[in-house]
């Protein structure tokens, strides 16, 4: 096993990773990023585990000053102060609705989209106004609000339009709403291009303050802000319809940054999800057996979010907002089998599409392609963009997948492996793209056909440009060293409180040695299950898609989250592993390029040894004597690092 410190960097088993990426996912993971020694002298006397102290500090938390705020976000301000359209927006719709006005929620075909689009029809039904939502077809018309959108919307003598999770963007349809006198107000939080928009209002992340809470809101966190700020105006209460069960889905499902107004929100919501009294969400959560636990993100994102988007991806949406929106039981139910049933064949077609895009991306990738660009006609739309994630999983590599759509051009889906933004890509091959879209983290575009060698070779320069000296090699970055005899329902309890996680706020990742294999055995679809003792205490384990050759009584250091494994009618907690690494009792550490080899003694001291055969150890009693004052300051420093590599400090 190999260590590097640099700022604060640890290699891990580097060598043949290109070769064991081929054959394992497992293989993939060359390094594990280890936090940088902690001062005691900064843990406090609050009621936290020390170790989940470990984890704020390391995430620039003050747990002096900030630790209440963490836990219990203050007031959010007036978002009227931070949106300098949103007063005008709000004051139209209220008209509208008092006057029984018909007005139309144009959104998308993804969680994010379909929430915001239901939020606001539920909420301004319920408020008097007529209200019809309108979704493009992701096959026929692609992303957004479109002139044929527009053109019916006139048709049917609507002369108010409220967009959701899309807009910004649709200059000919903006321009025809205009010339047909129709009010046009905005939502959306996709990058705003720089152009005028002649439009009634606009109401977006971007607009609001550098510093404002409100800069992170999702489609749906914007659509949620403005049906709040409706009901403060007229004194209904928000808590009467199901807008914060949407909120919750919806910012969960687009991976919005959990912080800000999006921490503030889903603290209070998330509990009250179950509490819901809105028959669909209802009945698909007793379906998933989620009925009656508490929601977490995971939940969400795991379970409610990729049944909505399956929707989207491969059939009507008009499907689940049917589902949100109907009081019928029978048609409930109905509604909700329709439902799983897409999803069962969303996880079918999915599957097929992987595994031949996962044939091509290893032919790319023994080429030494940076951006994988994968094509073929036939892959379905609807399902390019979650297999695109799956083969950045793998290869860690940013990746699009292309398909034809119905009009004879290729759309394509991107994601990024986070370290190069793709929106910025694409715009860097705008003059051969028809169009596109999306935010540093994942894309859409459309081309035509001849054009995508083309884009291919322009993807890929750009990614070398951008990768020269960017360790791609996957990594993963635990938060600090449990033992196992620390790990109880009370220690769960207080985690949950560092909650809901998320982007810019991950589940905290722990990570233990020398854990002796007491049992173990496969699961169904390659699955391990074991359990652990690490000689404090034992734990029941699960790795998911586990590679790695293990048999009973190895000694292996893992990384993992720590859970609750639900399972008839019983709730115990369990380690979720995310990687394995063979125990070595001596670990070698890298500092400022020289190396050193760390061990426990006999007698548990820590020592450590340079390459020049010098010795320093932790109780003083063994240093060179060729080691000056200022090296011994420094070998103290090094103590410091080792400990946390040895698992003899959090």
């Amino acid at each position: 096993m190999f260590f590097q410190y640099k700022n604060n960097i640890i290699l891990i088993n580097k060598e043949s990773i290109k070769d064991k990426l081929l054959k394992t996912d497992n293989g993939m993971v060359s390094r594990w990023i280890l936090p940088k020694p902690i001062n005691e002298d900064e843990i406090t006397n609050i009621n936290l585990n020390h170790t989940l102290q470990h984890v704020l500090i390391r995430r620039g938390i003050d747990i002096n000053n900030e630790f209440d705020e963490y836990i219990t976000p203050s007031d959010l301000p007036n978002p009227e102060d931070h949106f300098d359209e949103l007063c005008k927006a709000t004051q139209r719709i209220i008209k509208a609705c008092v006057e029984k006005e018909k007005i139309a929620i144009c959104g998308d075909y993804d969680a994010d989209g379909i929430t915001s689009t239901v939020l606001l029809v539920e909420l301004l039904s319920i408020l008097g106004a007529i209200v019809k939502p309108f979704i493009p077809s992701r096959q026929d018309e692609g992303y957004g609000l479109n002139e044929n959108m527009i053109n019916e919307i006139n048709n049917q003598q609507i002369k108010l339009i409220i967009t959701v999770d899309n807009g910004i963007s649709a200059f000919k349809a903006i321009k025809k709403s205009e010339d047909l006198g129709i009010d046009l107000i905005i939502t959306d939080h996709h990058k705003i291009p720089d152009k005028k928009l002649d439009i009634f209002s606009l109401i977006h992340p971007e607009k609001a303050p550098i510093n404002s809470p409100y800069k992170y809101l999702a489609g749906v966190g914007i659509a949620y802000l403005l049906a709040k700020n409706i009901c403060k105006k007229i004194n209904y209460d928000i808590n009467d319809s199901t807008a914060n069960v949407y909120f919750c889905i919806g910012t969960v499902a687009d991976m919005a940054p959990l912080k800000g107004a999006n921490r503030k929100w889903l603290k209070e919501c998330l509990p009250k999800i179950n509490k819901t009294t809105n028959k669909g969400i209802k009945s698909i959560m007793k379906k998933l057996s989620i009925d009656n636990i508490d929601i977490t993100s995971d939940d969400i994102g795991y379970k409610i979010a990729p049944l909505i988007n399956a929707v989207g991806r491969i059939g009507n949406p008009k499907l689940i907002i049917d589902l949100f929106t109907n009081q019928s039981n029978e048609s409930v139910l109905k509604l909700t089998k329709d439902c799983f049933k897409m999803n069962k064949e969303r996880k079918r077609l999915t599957s097929l599409v992987e595994q031949e895009a996962v044939d091509i991306a290893v032919s790319e990738y023994r080429r030494d392609r940076k951006f994988l660009v994968l094509s073929k006609r036939e892959w379905h739309l609807g399902i390019i963009g979650i297999v695109a994630a799956r083969i950045v999983d793998k290869f860690n590599l940013p990746t699009a997948l292309l398909a034809e759509a119905n009009d004879g051009n290729f759309r394509g889906s991107i994601r990024s492996n986070n370290k190069l933004k793709v929106n910025l890509a694409l715009a860097e091959c705008d003059d051969i793209l028809i169009s596109h879209g999306g935010h540093s983290a994942a894309a859409g575009f459309s081309i035509k056909k001849e054009n995508i060698d083309n884009l291919r070779e322009r993807l890929n320069k750009i990614a070398n440009r951008e990768f020269k000296n960017v360790n791609l090699y996957k990594s993963i970055t635990p938060d600090a060293y449990i033992s196992f005899e620390e790990i109880n329902y009370n220690l769960y309890s207080q985690l949950t409180l560092l909650g809901p996680f998320g982007i810019m706020n991950p589940t905290p990742i722990f990570w233990t040695r020398k854990c002796k294999i007491l049992d173990i055995y496969k699961l169904k679809g390659n699955h391990l299950k074991m359990t652990l003792y690490d000689g404090t205490s034992r734990m029941e384990a699960i790795q998911w898609n586990g590679s790695i050759e293990l048999i009973k009584h190895d000694l292996i250091d893992i990384a993992f989250y720590i859970e609750i494994n639900r399972w008839k009618n019983s709730n115990t907690i369990q380690l979720n592993i995310l990687d394995i690494k063979k125990h070595r009792d001596i670990v070698s550490l890298q500092l400022h390029n020289h190396i050193y080899r760390c061990q426990l003694t006999d007698n548990k001291n820590i020592l450590i040894t340079n390459s020049k055969g010098q010795c320093f150890s932790s109780d003083l009693s063994t240093s060179s004597e060729n080691l000056n004052a200022e090296q011994k300051v420094f070998a103290k420093k090094i103590l410091t690092f080792a400990k946390l590599a040895l698992g003899k400090a959090a």
